[in-house]
């Protein structure tokens, strides 16, 4: 049975929670507390799945709880249910927090984004993987961008088009503005997959505060083992964003696919960069082994870890929120058959696009490329568009 804690300083707000999920008292375990102290005391002594925690509490407000928890408990995924809507303090719950629930809260959103943690969680099975992807904050960032982003805000008048485009090359800054502007805080009807849509939304001082101030966007440093390039890891994942929405683009599909393809693409090898960061020398054993063998890396990472950097990039996600299209664009970008959308979609238009970037770079590259799933697009009535799409995918673009 899963396991649940929530945390809250009003008894009439926890009874109220008992209320609300008392139809799924027989599928999850759960626990009501009244206080910082009192959840990490629980928690030193009891598994917890999931934790759903107030934000303004004395002693210890629900910054300070997630941040301890994080360090304490790093498997556990952490939500914040709060009627709080201060932008200052929102900000300081960007790392510590998965996912941000506004009070008040309807049962079903409650049960759903609980129901989607667990869902998340059994997606994932190889345990220090899940536990290597809940504790990631933030991405790092290429530092050049982060420059050129620092030196547009020193401006007297900055530009809101400028800043939206240098965020949108990096992996980094755009997962963590798009977490923050689709969390429930916002209350937006749609989500925004667009980065240049979020800043506008939050304003520059609000993104002003995430990248300046409490220094969110962590700047990448050469840690990682010396297989792995985040330069050129994020000229692939650039190149593949612009060519998804160019193939969506000469499908004639709305703005708001088109924005989702870029986005999927930008971030579909995301788990590239976890594994990379999180397991420097064992990934660096697994790049080596398929470089060795001749294999496509989701093959030598599904053999070693039991799952593979999409399984890992599509985890991470989830747990941040992101809009479902993104993340199922992101999981299945190798395998688009197995998608419940049987049409053309972000998935079909990532697959394509990674693959063609994969087939332009072959001649730089160690390993065998990614190969495009012709029987899946025939099945679609697609297979009489790749010609076209290549042509489109591959056309110029600076980076």
């Amino acid at each position: 049975m899963k396991n649940l804690l929530f945390v809250d300083d009003e008894p009439k707000v926890l009874q109220g929670l008992q209320r609300q999920l008392r139809a799924m008292r027989n599928e999850w375990n759960m626990n009501f507390v009244g206080g910082g102290q009192q959840a990490l005391d629980f928690m030193a002594a009891n598994a917890v799945d999931v934790i759903i925690s107030d934000m303004i509490m004395p002693g210890m407000d629900g910054s300070q709880l997630l941040t301890e928890v994080t360090k304490r408990h790093s498997n556990t995924v952490r939500i914040v249910l709060s009627g709080h809507a201060n932008r200052e303090a929102i900000l300081r719950l960007v790392g510590p927090a998965h996912q941000y629930l506004a009070k008040p809260c309807d049962a079903e959103e409650l049960r759903n984004a609980i129901a989607r943690a667990f869902a998340l969680r059994d997606l994932l099975c190889n345990e220090r993987l899940k536990q290597l992807a809940t504790r990631v904050k933030c991405l790092p960032s290429l530092p050049a961008l982060h420059h050129q982003l620092t030196a547009e805000f020193q401006k007297e008048e900055p530009s809101i088009e400028r800043i939206g485009e240098i965020i949108s090359r990096d992996i980094g800054m755009t997962t963590k503005i798009l977490q923050l502007v689709n969390s429930a805080f916002f209350g937006l009807p749609q989500p925004i997959n667009n980065p240049t849509d979020a800043i506008m939304y939050l304003g520059l001082t609000t993104v002003r505060s995430l990248v300046l101030s409490l220094q969110i966007f962590s700047q990448f440093e050469q840690r990682l083992n010396p297989g792995f390039s985040l330069d050129v890891l994020a000229h692939h994942c650039w190149m593949t964003g612009v060519a998804a929405r160019r193939i969506a683009e000469a499908e004639r599909k709305e703005l708001k696919m088109r924005d989702q393809c870029f986005l999927a693409g930008l971030l579909h090898d995301v788990g590239q960069l976890i594994l990379a960061i999180g397991l420097p020398e064992e990934y660096a054993r697994v790049v080596a082994a398929a470089k060795e063998r001749n294999l496509p890396v989701g093959q030598a990472e599904q053999e070693y870890f039991g799952a593979t950097h999409a399984d890992v990039g599509a985890y991470l996600l989830g747990l941040w929120g992101l809009p479902n299209p993104i993340i199922e664009a992101v999981a299945l970008h190798h395998c688009p058959s197995q998608c419940v959308v049987q049409e053309f979609s972000p998935v079909i238009a990532v697959h394509a696009a990674d693959v063609f970037m994969h087939e332009q770079s072959g001649a730089t590259s160690e390993l065998p490329p990614p190969v495009l799933d012709l029987a899946h697009l025939t099945r679609l009535g697609l297979a009489d568009r790749i010609e076209t799409w290549r042509r489109v995918g591959l056309g110029s673009e600076e980076f």
